[in-house]
């Protein structure tokens, strides 16, 4: 009898916060305003949250009696889904500027495969995305989804639910959900949005198909995911199956931020490249894997990016909490050959003096919680994130005499705990490497590796074997050279003649150097002058560091100098300029360079992005500082510079 009331009990709190949602959507009506409407979606995904955690409570038994042999559709607002319709038309001609040359958007070309958000703020481009391939009679579509609220004990888990929709009963293809044998958890669909979202579009434009909706956990195996498109493959008639995977990408990001994962995540996508499918900042990378798995199993590989927009760049407000939007299809053909490579460089990395004293008052987050944003988002999908190390790491940060005015070291523990925000490549070549005589540089050596971090760098003035690392990514090997020339004038020719045989080893040639003169912001003669021997010898980027300002950039050839990143993390809190930094997001592939510039502003040593008139005012600075040509300060006004 408990059992039987406490159950009642949850049935009302859900039947209220289903009441509850509606009246968000009645409000947006209301006012048909885009900000309301992502607001309202917000608040309504939290309220999900809760109901998910009420369903959850109740064990298998309990929940089997209430099952229902349908689920329901996001909103069962005929006049919501409708307006996202009478919208469509202007979308479909917007994908078409989108389409490369090889692709058509007819709707005689089959498409098997597809990938397309869940986030019902850009509902209209949805459905236009199902109305150009309404004709193509499908009779299934597979929508793969994240399990959103962890609610599924497995990592697969299948619906075998019919789904209510404005348009009618969205029936389940429940053969094909019992010859994939998955286990089946209702619970998990009633409040998953990856699915209940999209489902009213299938049925209207796509009215004859049934649907078998999947989730996954952000964790699943990829052993568990090739046998899912496996399976799929071997039980579905290509020719009549649309796979898709629902999936929102950048989180929580400002727009150029979100701009720089989706790079990366697109060219990924295009390329097939599994290896770096499961690393991309998206919400559901398994979602992604498994449909790519399964369109390369029967051949579909030709893609294309139909649609790519940002909630950010709705709203018109760049600078706040995104979330991007990539809608692509997949017809038969050849992959891009185009495996991107993707960077982010800092510049003075120093974590003794003042410094410390932060870190042991407050814990290293202090130092990059603004940053990191949600789910430390802001360092997801990157292959290498770099910074100059400023001191030595010592066993246990010890100081070793003689010590000077200025003197770092950094025990191994607190490097260690940089991996949380993955970074994975230190230059060590510059004035403070030395802080902690030989034994400094050999113990700092010898830790990094320990450590599993990637190092490159002599002492000051130096060049030998120990100022080239060739390190690995994918498919590329990348030289990664570091040279120091701050109190003693390193080897020009030997630098020259390393340069020159890195070019011969690796695929890409990326020098770091410590130069210039302190709190200066326009960069020397000598600094352009070693920087176009550099790139005449074989470098394809330079990255600059010692000023603790930033200092500007030129192209040189195609090839990109930036003569100073600035300070990242240090302690110089008397001026606004040593405050300021620059991160650098950048990726290679065959298109070239792609560049992506991050204002950073420190306060007492805790860093964030620059936002509004500060970010602004500084992006004009840094082109006054720069020797560019006319187009290329119009694009860093914008945070983005191509380089072919």
């Amino acid at each position: 009898m408990d059992n039987k009331i406490k159950t009642r009990k949850i049935l009302l709190w859900l039947v209220i916060l289903l009441i509850s949602q509606f009246c968000l959507l009645f409000i947006f009506y209301k006012n048909n305003e885009q900000k309301l409407w992502f607001n309202n979606f917000k608040t309504s995904i939290e309220e999900n949250k809760l109901y998910t955690g009420l369903i959850a409570k109740l064990n298998n038994q309990e929940f089997s009696n209430l099952e229902r042999e349908k689920h329901q559709s996001y909103s069962l607002d005929l006049n919501f889904y409708e307006e996202a319709y009478s919208n469509s038309a202007k979308y479909l001609a917007e994908a078409k500027t989108l389409v490369n040359d090889n692709y058509s958007l007819s709707q005689d070309n089959f498409t098997y495969g597809g990938v397309l958000p869940h986030h019902l703020m850009v509902k209209s481009r949805m459905a236009a995305y199902f109305e150009n391939i309404k004709n193509n009679n499908y009779e299934t579509v597979i929508l793969i989804s994240p399990d959103h609220f962890s609610v599924s004990r497995q990592n697969i888990t299948i619906s075998k639910a019919n789904w209510d929709t404005p348009y009618g009963l969205l029936e389940v293809d429940e053969e094909l959900a019992n010859k994939l044998e998955l286990t089946t958890q209702e619970n998990v669909f009633v409040s998953e949005h990856g699915i209940s979202g999209l489902v009213p579009f299938i049925k209207k434009s796509l009215p004859q198909t049934k649907i078998l909706a999947i989730t996954l956990k952000v964790d699943t195996p990829p052993a568990a995911l090739d046998l899912l498109a496996q399976r799929i493959k071997e039980n579905v008639n290509p020719e009549k199956t649309l796979v898709l995977a629902s999936v929102d990408f950048s989180h929580y990001q400002p727009v150029a931020v979100a701009d720089f994962h989706d790079l990366k995540s697109q060219e990924v996508i295009k390329s097939f490249s599994f290896n770096k499918v499961l690393n991309l900042e998206v919400d559901s990378p398994s979602s992604v894997y498994a449909v790519l798995k399964y369109l390369s199993l029967i051949g579909a590989q030709k893609s294309n990016l139909v649609f790519w927009t940002n909630s950010g760049k709705l709203l018109k407000q760049e600078d706040i909490p995104t979330t991007s939007h990539n809608f692509f299809y997949f017809q038969k053909g050849e992959r891009e050959k185009n495996e991107p490579i993707n960077f982010l460089f800092f510049g003075d990395l120093m974590l003794d003096r003042h410094v410390g004293e932060k870190i042991k008052e407050n814990g290293l987050d202090y130092l990059f919680k603004n940053l990191s944003g949600e789910e430390n988002r802001f360092w997801s999908g990157i292959d290498v994130i770099s910074a100059n190390l400023e001191g030595a790491v010592t066993n246990k940060g010890e100081h070793y005499s003689p010590q000077y005015a200025y003197d770092f070291a950094f025990d191994p523990e607190l490097i260690k705990q940089l991996k949380k925000y993955n970074f994975s490549f230190f230059s060590s070549a510059n004035n403070h490497f030395s802080d902690q005589n030989d034994k400094g540089v050999e113990e700092t050596r010898n830790n990094l590796k320990k450590i599993n971090y990637d190092s490159v760098g002599c002492i000051d003035g130096e060049v030998g074997t120990c100022s080239l690392n060739i390190i690995q990514r994918g498919n590329k090997k990348i030289a990664m050279l570091g040279f120091s020339m701050v109190y003693r004038i390193f080897n020009q020719e030997q630098a020259n003649e390393l340069i020159k045989r890195a070019k011969q080893e690796a695929d890409l040639v990326i020098v770091n150097i410590h130069w210039g003169t302190e709190y200066q912001h326009e960069f020397g003669d000598s600094q352009k002058q070693i920087g176009h021997e550099f790139i005449d010898s074989g470098a394809d980027l330079i990255i600059g560091h010692h000023p603790h300002v930033v200092e500007g950039m030129e192209i040189y050839k195609g090839k990109a100098i930036f003569y100073s990143l600035g300070n990242f993390i240090f302690d110089q809190y008397f001026s606004s300029d040593t405050q300021e930094g620059l991160a650098l997001g950048a990726q290679f592939d065959a298109k070239g360079w792609h560049f992506y510039l991050f204002p950073l502003l420190s306060k007492k040593s805790a860093v964030e992005l620059m936002k509004g008139d500060n970010k602004k005012n500084f992006l004009n600075k840094f082109i006054k500082w720069s020797e560019i040509e006319e187009e290329i300060k119009k694009e860093i006004v914008q945070q983005e510079i191509i380089t072919q």
